[in-house]
């Protein structure tokens, strides 16, 4: 008797958000966020809000190296 082939179904993953603050004078690091998404081939969008003296910055990362993304978001950001 065959036994059925167990097939699974990729399911389009959710994007993972992530967030920083820092001092409204440092516009480097959207674009730091942006440049490491775009070295390991991510799909990342990115909301920035300007309250008094501080940056908010949030970011919804998908993609295959998302976990990779993520430890080098932590290393250099």
């Amino acid at each position: 008797m065959k036994k059925p082939a167990i097939t699974v179904a990729s399911r389009p993953a959710k994007p993972i958000c992530i967030g920083l603050t820092c001092w409204r004078w440092q516009s480097q690091k959207a674009k730091a966020i942006r440049r490491l998404a775009h070295s390991l081939g991510v799909t990342v969008q990115l909301t920035e809000r300007i309250h008094g003296l501080h940056r908010e910055i949030e970011a919804q990362v998908s993609g295959q190296n998302t976990d990779r993304f993520l430890g080098e978001f932590v290393r250099h950001c």
